[in-house]
């Protein structure tokens, strides 16, 4: 039982990874993506909403098969670990997209106009006015999503990437004790989560203190 125990436990840094690569992924690309929301041109606005839709209208498990089975049989192998990860981090992009653009619907016109009356310029406006505004906004969102990102990574165990449900899996059918084992996953799935909570709490209290317009 302490030999399982240790494994799952060890389990833990496969799950990180994935969750962070994938979270950063969606951090990173989304913000240049919801820039074709706020664009002028139809069209664009037509992709941003097109490629939003299909990606969050497909289950996180079908998109999953489609680059692991489906690609494989267009002679495109990528091994299971990549393949979760580009999986999650195409997700990740789409619903980063969603939270920056209610983000930005959520600071007021006003705060615009009092920066172009000073005249700053547009770097400036972005760094110093809006983007403090929209971190304070969307941190608790970004919490929230990034903590269902680390339980949506427990899907990668079914291409056989080794993270805490693969593995707990496998030592249940080892060794039995099935109650145990997965309370005991599910206990480290929680000591995961939690402290991304407190830190984002932590996070959005101290931007609202600095930045929050009354």
């Amino acid at each position: 039982m302490g030999t399982a125990l240790g494994l799952i436990a060890e389990a833990i840094w496969l799950t990180l990874v994935l969750t962070l690569v994938s979270g950063v992924i969606g951090v990173v690309l989304g913000a240049p993506l919801v820039l074709l929301a706020q664009s002028r041109l139809r069209v664009l606005r037509l992709i941003y909403a097109t490629f939003v839709h299909v990606v969050r209208g497909v289950p996180a498990l079908v998109w999953l098969f489609i680059i692991f089975f489906g690609m494989a049989e267009l002679k495109v192998v990528i091994p299971a670990l990549p393949a979760a990860i580009v999986a999650l981090g195409v997700i990740s992009t789409a619903s980063m997209a969603e939270i920056y653009r209610g983000g930005l619907q959520a600071i007021r016109f006003g705060q615009y106009e009092a920066a172009w009356s000073l005249s700053l310029s547009r770097v400036s406006v972005a760094k110093d006015v809006i983007l403090p505004q929209l971190f304070r906004v969307v941190s608790p969102t970004v919490a929230t999503y990034f903590v269902g990102l680390i339980k949506d990574s427990a899907l990668a165990s079914i291409i056989g990437v080794g993270e805490i449900t693969y593995v707990t899996s496998q030592q249940v059918e080892l060794h039995g004790n099935g109650l145990v084992l997965y309370v005991f996953a599910g206990a480290l799935y929680l000591a995961l989560s939690i402290p991304l909570g407190v830190l984002s709490r932590t996070i959005h209290t101290r931007l609202t203190r600095r930045y929050a317009v009354v």
